[in-house]
């Protein structure tokens, strides 16, 4: 956040949530600081200071209209409509004031750039707590809660911005990613949860969590983003992250029960690794597979809730939630394309050498294709998965077939 004398420039959106991936946007707000916006009580008078009041007749929900009570200058008129006397502000004349080359294009409520790279919201400030929104000054206790344990994690964190030995900052960052990524998972951020303001402070503190679990290798904590994303119906978001951690899923990656080879060596021997230590090695280098808290993961997707199993292999995850998200979009052909990649990923055992591994994969295969109605091909990924672990107390592939008959 930075400031001057007319305006408060705020970063917002992914960025502003700490959040940076490759191609996201990069979304912005200016905020004027010399204008009020009021509903019932009237501010202090200032000679220097532009007054709006707050209409929300014939309004949609969510909306208002800002009505002129005071100005100085003659040019916040230019700014404004008139109707029945009475002068409201225009959102379309004021965001021309900002436009540039740069900024050309309207976006909804913001302006931005043509590649659509870069969204400026321009914004009042009302300094009190319109009526809507008063109730969300009190909070429940399980609220209360929850800020006191999102504090202590806040805390944690500073500790290992504040280490100056960048190999135990590693370790401090790698601990609490771990120690994130299984707490997350028992935040409910269910959509029955009648109360939505409880509802939104939970995902929000869970999305906060997450965003802490990233650091313990390259792929799982991201995929668990994108689980919380895709159980909030958020599927686009939760797209926009699988792709990000597809494409961490390389060749020259680790992975359990992988043999090292001479290139592996190589990357080993980097000055980059050998100066940052182990634990940076596995944040940058090794994939594991994603593991759901057993039987009360409130992240692991709907459609694996019966499936007795909770360590999956990232790269078949990955495509197998791609899959469930554009089943949910109705994209038939990603759809398509999701099965394939899964397809693929299990014929070259790519980055899964286990058997355990393959046969959890060809269980999700198997669910996938059942969702699509395919129980021919469903039935012969479950019996895959069988002859490569026959084990019928572990294997969930036995109470799959066994639904299907």
């Amino acid at each position: 956040m930075r400031s001057n004398k007319d305006f408060t420039v705020i970063t917002s959106g992914s960025f502003g949530e700490g959040l940076e991936m490759r191609g996201s946007d990069f979304d912005m707000m200016i905020v004027e600081t010399n204008a009020d916006v009021y509903e019932d009580l009237k501010p202090r008078f200032n000679q220097y200071t532009t007054c709006f009041s707050m209409e929300r007749d014939d309004v949609k929900p969510g909306f208002t209209q800002l009505r002129l009570q005071y100005s100085s200058s003659q040019n916040d008129l230019k700014l404004c409509v008139e109707y029945y006397g009475k002068h409201y502000i225009s959102s379309a004349l004021y965001k021309e004031i900002f436009m540039h080359d740069n900024l050309n294009t309207i976006h909804g409520p913001c302006i931005s750039d043509e590649k659509g790279r870069f969204d400026c919201a321009v914004c009042l400030h009302c300094k009190t707590w319109i009526s809507p929104a008063v109730q969300w000054i009190t909070r429940s206790k399980t609220t209360t809660l929850l800020m006191a344990e999102s504090k202590m994690f806040n805390k944690r964190i500073m500790q290992i911005v504040s280490c100056q030995q960048s190999s135990i900052k590693h370790v401090y960052k790698y601990y609490m990613s771990k120690l994130c990524n299984k707490h997350a998972q028992n935040i409910p951020v269910d959509s029955t949860i009648s109360d939505n303001k409880y509802r939104y402070k939970q995902y929000k503190f869970c999305l906060t969590t997450l965003l802490l679990n990233v650091y313990h290798d390259a792929v799982s904590g991201w995929l668990m983003l994108a689980s919380l994303f895709y159980k909030t119906k958020q599927y686009s978001k939760a797209l926009h992250i699988i792709k990000y951690s597809i494409s961490k899923c390389t060749p020259e990656k680790l992975y359990r029960y992988m043999s090292i080879s001479d290139i592996h060596y190589q990357l080993l021997k980097l000055q980059l690794i050998r100066k940052n230590g182990f634990v940076c090695l596995l944040k940058i280098m090794f994939v594991d597979n994603i593991k759901f808290n057993i039987s009360n993961s409130t992240l692991i997707p709907d459609e694996l809730q019966m499936d007795e199993s909770n360590l999956y292999p990232c790269t078949a995850y990955a495509y197998f939630l791609n899959f469930l998200c554009y089943y949910h979009l109705n994209n038939v052909r990603k759809c398509q394309d999701s099965l394939e990649c899964l397809q693929l990923v299990i014929d070259e055992d790519y980055l899964m050498t286990n058997w355990n591994f393959k046969a959890k994969a060809y269980n999700l295969l198997g669910t996938a294709l059942h969702l699509l109605g395919r129980k021919e091909s469903a039935r012969q990924a479950f019996l895959n998965s069988l002859e490569l672990f026959p084990n019928q107390l572990i294997n969930s592939a036995v109470t799959s077939l066994f639904k299907m008959s």
